[in-house]
């Protein structure tokens, strides 16, 4: 991302890096080639970032920070592993999926040592307010997960599921990082707690971007495999949003095409196109990230790292990856 705000965390984000590789220098070279591609896909280092931020709001970036971020996107690295798994996907940042340059027993593994080098990063340069909030975060995040996995197909769930099923897969560990973020830069207790609803809104809003993105973007420019929540018949917020709105009559055709066994996927992206579903879902995601920034409007401390968070926000509403 060409955004102002990674260059004030260069340096926080070159270390953070460094300690990761020195976390997975003592496995078997094999098992290291398997992990260093692994974290070529995690990608934006959206949540390392908005940890160092928030800490610079507050504070100096420490070596818990550090570790914390390290640890933090371990965790999430895994889970894109495990999810490319589900989803049968091919392509993330424009690279081979784990699953495909190896094979999905690689993966599953791949991801597991991930996991337990976070807990790993944590015990070492942590302590246990940071070891139980990843644990937090860890746990609504499979919970997330295994909660989306078994409501495949219920596309008229309530709005309410579907924003805890999100509030866990995706949202947790990003409010995990922005709470230790204010935590370990001395914030009081009022201001971590903001930050952390700041984290879990941003998270919220995340996700309802990339499902939109899954139905408007292209794969060239996503650099993933994409409608693969179609595929996959996820109920996601764009299609959500459709069978509310729509007549009876359409939300029955809708229904029977999205449980066809030969789903057409582009016929279906162009529908929720045209009634006005992807754009109410934009308005959904550009309400949370309101909300979030409210949150933090009185946040006192650095003004230019606050100004770095609030960018950042904004940015995770007007991507197109």
């Amino acid at each position: 991302m060409n955004l102002n705000a990674y260059r004030l965390i260069e340096d926080d984000i070159a270390a953070m890096k460094a300690l990761s590789q020195r976390t997975v220098t003592e496995v078997s070279p094999h098992i290291k080639e398997i992990v260093q591609y692994s974290l070529q896909i995690s990608g934006k280092c959206l949540r390392p970032a908005l940890l160092f931020l928030t800490a610079k709001i507050f504070g100096n970036v420490t070596e818990k920070h550090l570790h914390s971020a390290a640890a933090i996107e371990f965790v999430h690295t895994a889970t894109l592993i495990h999810d490319d798994i589900l989803d049968g996907a091919l392509l993330r940042r424009h690279l081979d999926t784990v699953n495909v340059r190896w094979n999905a027993q690689v993966g599953v593994l791949a991801g597991d040592l991930l996991l337990a080098k976070s807990l790993e990063l944590m015990a070492q340069g942590a302590d246990l307010y940071g070891i139980q909030r990843l644990t937090e975060a860890c746990n609504l995040t499979c919970a997330g997960e295994l909660q989306q996995v078994t409501s495949v197909g219920r596309f008229e769930m309530p709005m309410e599921e579907y924003l805890q099923i999100i509030g866990g897969k995706t949202a947790s560990l990003l409010a995990c990082s922005t709470e230790l973020g204010a935590y370990y830069s001395g914030a009081n207790t009022e201001m971590v707690r903001k930050f952390r609803l700041f984290g879990h809104k941003t998270g919220i809003a995340f996700q309802m971007i990339d499902d939109i993105l899954d139905v408007t973007g292209e794969t060239e420019n996503a650099g993933k495999t994409l409608r693969t929540d179609l595929i996959n018949r996820k109920p996601t917020l764009p299609v959500l949003l459709y069978l509310q709105s729509a007549a009876e009559a359409q939300r029955q055709t809708m229904l029977k095409q999205l449980r066809s066994e030969t789903i057409e996927t582009e016929l279906i992206v162009r529908q929720l196109i045209q009634s006005g579903a992807v754009e109410a879902a934009q308005k959904r995601a550009q309400k949370e990230i309101h909300e979030a920034l409210a949150l933090i409007a009185d946040a006192d401390g650095h003004a230019e790292m606050k100004a770095a968070v609030e960018e950042i926000a904004l940015f995770v509403t007007t991507r197109n990856r």
